[in-house]
């Protein structure tokens, strides 16, 4: 009896130690995450959707990543935060990612977050005013340093607008929705992010608004991208390429899944308001990603389009040290993906 109680217990032995091999060789994501904090450009919104997406659903967790998200009061927040090395990756203007260049943070655009400008104008509907070519004549109230009034002459080349017969209004941010909707202005350079407060107070006067998008003229910079030091990259490569990757899986699945996203992010953003996320979220939703013929991968940069945007930039803001595109940004550590976006 003694020989079978000891063989019992050498039995349980070998279980217990087959098992904590099994855990410890089969089991790697056991194993601590690497932990990787990325800045919004903002607090969170609809266009950040598809980042707490990716992190409800387990795309990060399943590269073996803590993702951590945090937000800011501003792109140029977003990017100081990457200088300072408070996070890793940020969510930002394309235009402070060329001024981080000059400020010599080094920080390196690594997936194009918008595949197209949210630059727009904003009109009362009015049977006179359905396209960009409508607007001359008309006065449209901007900031005087607002990137879409900078980038308003562009639509020239188009030969959509005659410049000479725009009047500019110089107004505050705060001030362009009061003018549009009292009628002291014919239209606002604003951003179609900004499409649901403009309604929602179009609304409340019986009216309703009419955008009208930049991209649809030929005028389509880049805005929201993902970034991250070339540090960073250098010293983790695999760590960045697999937050690279998750993220735009999670994008990907967010853009196919949109009311799914919509309400996890809802869920986890209990202060966020439910209306203006969801027209925040339609309308990111179809700036991120159009399906194309040819080789239209999610996030990809077109080599062109920034170039011609930093030589825009370059001439109008002196950013000196953004001498060549190739080195702000960089297609190397996007999957390829083409998904196929959910209308909703």
């Amino acid at each position: 009896m003694a020989r079978l109680h000891t063989f019992s217990y050498f039995q349980r032995m070998f279980a217990v130690l087959f098992f904590l091999a099994y855990a410890l060789f089969f089991h790697p994501q056991s194993a601590s995450a690497a932990k990787v904090t990325i800045m919004l450009n903002w607090l969170p919104g609809g266009a950040h959707v598809p980042i707490f997406y990716a992190q409800a659903a387990g795309f990060y967790k399943k590269s073996g990543i803590d993702a951590v998200i945090e937000s800011t009061r501003g792109s140029r927040d977003a990017m100081d935060s990457l200088g300072s090395g408070k996070a890793q990756f940020a969510i930002a203007e394309a235009t402070e990612l060329f001024a981080s260049r000059a400020d010599d943070v080094k920080a390196v655009g690594v997936m194009a977050y918008f595949g197209h400008s949210p630059n727009a104008i904003f009109t009362l509907k009015r049977p006179d005013i359905s396209s960009l070519s409508d607007l001359n004549g008309m006065r449209i109230a901007a900031p005087r340093s607002s990137f879409p009034r900078i980038m308003f002459p562009a639509l020239k080349t188009a030969g959509k607008v005659n410049l000479k017969k725009i009047s500019w209004v110089n107004l505050s941010p705060r001030d362009l929705l009061p003018a549009l909707i009292t009628g002291k202005v014919d239209a606002v350079a604003s951003s179609l992010m900004n499409d649901y407060q403009y309604r929602a107070a179009a609304r409340r006067k019986g009216k309703d608004i009419t955008p009208l998008p930049f991209y649809g003229a030929g005028v389509n910079p880049y805005s929201l991208v993902l970034a991250t030091p070339k540090s960073f990259i250098n010293k983790n490569p695999k760590l960045a390429k697999a937050f690279v990757h998750a993220t735009a899986k999670g994008m990907a699945a967010a853009l196919e899944r949109p009311e799914a996203a919509l309400k996890t992010f809802i869920k986890l953003n209990p202060a966020a308001d439910p209306s203006r996320s969801r027209a925040e979220w339609r309308a990111a939703h179809k700036l991120m990603y159009r399906p194309g013929s040819g080789d239209t991968t999610l996030g990809k940069f077109d080599r062109n389009r920034v170039e011609r945007m930093r030589i825009f930039l370059t001439r109008i803001r002196n950013f000196r040290n953004t001498s060549t595109s190739i080195d702000i940004y960089s297609n190397d550590l996007l999957p390829i993906l083409r998904p196929q976006p959910t209308k909703f």
